[in-house]
């Protein structure tokens, strides 16, 4: 099962780069480059808001519930983890030139914004 989930992850970064060198501005974040974007901001989607504190813990909300998870960095992967809802992940990271961002875990891509501090009071 891991040497299927590392191929995977190798042929989804090959995708990535063959989509840069078609022409689309996806780029992937190094582990230092995900904290620089992520950590102390809010991470949006149509959805939800998550503010990445510095601590390692997450705030969140959707619509009027608010929850709580947590995130590591594991070489160059996001990582959360929200107890409440038994979900863990990790995810690769690439960002583009509009300013969006897209979360990739092997098996689905998830695109966001991530907005400077925590403007929603998370």
């Amino acid at each position: 099962m891991r040497s299927y989930k590392r191929l995977y992850g190798v042929m989804l970064f090959v995708g990535i780069w063959s989509a840069q060198a078609a022409g689309q501005d996806l780029r992937p974040l190094t582990g230092d480059e995900i904290t620089k974007a992520i950590v102390g901001n809010t991470v949006r989607s149509p959805n939800f808001a998550e503010y990445y504190a510095p601590d390692g813990s997450i705030h969140g909300a959707e619509g009027e519930k608010r929850y709580q998870g947590s995130w590591h960095i594991d070489g160059d992967r996001l990582c959360v983890e929200f107890p409440r809802h038994d979900f863990k992940d990790c995810a690769w990271v690439a960002a583009s030139q509009s300013g969006e961002y897209s979360f990739m875990d092997g098996t689905r891509t998830d695109v966001r914004t991530v907005e400077a501090g925590n403007p929603d009071g998370l």
